[in-house]
């Protein structure tokens, strides 16, 4: 064979600067495989309680926070440094339950609120702002529609927001801790009329296991004015069983404004009269002590069945293991 033609001196230059800069250049990484199992965001929800109850922390129901009183308000906390926060004031609460709080006292009105907000922020990421109408949250609440109940509702969310409340509290060998506002955040916006309420994410540690309750609405809005009638309901209904309690626990742990004892039984007898109408719930005394019988919700008689299968099994070990000493 004939040997090939030479290349084109210019060609032939071209060819190899080509090749010098293809060998020079940097190589490039390869790009990397798109992970075909992402992380997923962590979502931080209330638990999902149904539609006819609203959810409420068992610390605040055991406790004077919410307390039973009408309107007339203290405002609680003591200003040690002019340019430091007011240091807050010891709320009576079960034991167990220690509560810190600095801010316009909270009643039950205050709670029907907070409760409702909360209900409305289950289905919602915390964090994230939730939205509502005046006219429709009133009627949750059992309000009428009206200029004062809606200045009555900025009020109470702003006291929600305001008041600085420290707990902290013990279950099942567990401790937590809550600091800061029940409500993060609150506006009412000045176009729609919207209300916007944020509840921060600790709100959450409020709702873990065993320490939150389900109340019944229906029951709490028909004892509506009626402040200790409100209380006790909310108190009993975070114990599944019926225990004695004196007339002076009752009245240290429900915030009331009583000045005497003997003034504060009278109320608590008119609350439970209005108990045993609305709600069929019973009074049993033994002298200054109340005994108050109720019909458990449908979770605390689970609770209370798995309590006792626990018992059985217990007992059961305990005589098996008796039963083998003498085998």
């Amino acid at each position: 064979m004939s040997d090939p033609k030479p290349r084109d001196p210019d060609l032939q230059k071209a060819l190899e600067s080509l090749e010098r800069t293809m060998r020079d250049a940097p190589r490039k990484a390869p790009e990397p495989e798109p992970d075909k199992n992402p992380p997923r965001a962590v979502v931080i929800q209330l638990p999902l309680w149904p539609e006819p109850v609203r959810g409420a922390p068992n610390t605040l129901l055991r406790s004077a926070f919410f307390a039973a009183i009408h309107s007339k308000r203290r405002e609680l906390g003591e200003r040690i440094n002019p340019d430091e926060p007011k240091q807050g004031v010891i709320i009576a609460a079960q034991d167990g339950i220690r509560i810190s709080y600095a801010g316009d006292q909270l009643n039950q009105y205050d709670a029907d609120v907070f409760f409702e907000a909360l209900h409305r922020a289950r289905r919602h990421t915390l964090g994230t702002e939730g939205f509502f109408t005046g006219y429709d949250f009133l009627k949750a609440i059992g309000r009428a529609v009206g200029k004062l109940n809606y200045q009555d509702l900025n009020n109470s969310l702003r006291r929600l927001r305001d008041g600085r409340v420290e707990i902290a509290w013990k279950i099942n060998s567990r401790k937590y801790k809550f600091e800061g506002g029940l409500i993060s955040k609150h506006v009412r916006e000045q176009n729609s009329r919207l209300y916007k309420v944020t509840f921060a994410e600790e709100i959450r540690d409020l709702f873990a296991p065993a320490c939150w309750t389900q109340l019944e609405w229906d029951e709490r809005m028909a004892l509506k004015g009626k402040p200790l009638a409100q209380w006790m309901h909310s108190f009993y209904c975070s114990h599944a069983e019926p225990f004695p309690l004196s007339v002076a626990y009752l009245y240290e742990k429900s915030g009331s404004h009583r000045t005497l004892l003997k003034h504060f039984k009278s109320d608590l007898k008119n609350a439970l009269a209005t108990l045993e109408k609305v709600l069929g719930w019973k009074a049993i005394w033994e002298g200054n002590v109340l005994t108050l019988m109720r019909q458990p919700s449908a979770s605390q008689i689970r609770h209370l069945n798995q309590k006792k299968a626990g018992i059985r099994k217990r007992k059961h070990r305990e005589l098996t293991s008796v039963s083998d000493l003498f085998g």
